[in-house]
C-alpha cells in the first residue's frame, strides 16, 4: 500500500489534479479519509479532501481502483460553526498507518475495554494544531468509540466513547 505522502505525490502528478488547482489556487489539503474494518482494513480507497476558504466548500479527490482518481463536487464541511478547517502538513505526517493501526491494537483493549469493534473509518487531519490519526469505530453496543493517535510522535492524544442511542436519561 502507498503511504499518504506518496498517494497525495500520484494525485498532484494527475492531469484533473492540475486542471482543478488552477482554479482553486487557494485551496490546501484537508484530510485523507477510508472507511476501515474491524480489522484494520481500509475498505476503500482513500479520499483525499481540499478547502476552499473563499468558497467555505471542500473537494474530495477519490483514488480509483484501475488507475487515476475521480473528482466529488465542492461539498459543504461536516464541522461545527465555531471550528476552523485546518491544513493538513503532509511532513507532519511521521508514522504510517501501519504504525498507527499498531499503536491503536495496543490501547483499544486499554481504553475500550467493555467494547467489541465493529467496523468505522480512519482520518488524517490536523486538529487544533496536533497532525492526527483519527480512529472512529462504531461498537456492538452502538457507541462510537474514537482514538487519536498524534501522526508525529505516536501518543494517544484523546480517547473517548459517543453513545448512538439516547437512552432517555
Amino acid at each position: 500500500m502507498d503511504t499518504a505522502q506518496q498517494l497525495l505525490q500520484t494525485l498532484q502528478n494527475e492531469q484533473l489534479f492540475k486542471d482543478w488547482q488552477k482554479q482553486h489556487g487557494k485551496s490546501f489539503l484537508t484530510h485523507f479519509f477510508s472507511p476501515i474494518s474491524a480489522k484494520g482494513e481500509l475498505k476503500s480507497a482513500w479520499e483525499i479532501g481540499f478547502y476552499n476558504q473563499l468558497s467555505q466548500k471542500i473537494t474530495i479527490f477519490v483514488q480509483l481502483a484501475e488507475n487515476g482518481f475521480e473528482i466529488k463536487p465542492e461539498d459543504d464541511v461536516f464541522k461545527k460553526p465555531t471550528d476552523k478547517v485546518e491544513q493538513l502538513k503532509m511532513d507532519n505526517v511521521k508514522i504510517s498507518f501501519e504504525q498507527a493501526w499498531k499503536i491503536f491494537q495496543e490501547k483499544v483493549t486499554l481504553e475500550f475495554s467493555h467494547e467489541v469493534m465493529g467496523d468505522g473509518f480512519i482520518i488524517i487531519q490536523t486538529l487544533n494544531k496536533k497532525t492526527l490519526w483519527n480512529f472512529t469505530f462504531i461498537t456492538k453496543s452502538l457507541k462510537f468509540a474514537n482514538l487519536k493517535i498524534n501522526a508525529v510522535n505516536g501518543k494517544v492524544e484523546d480517547h473517548q466513547v459517543v453513545e448512538l442511542v439516547d437512552k432517555g436519561k
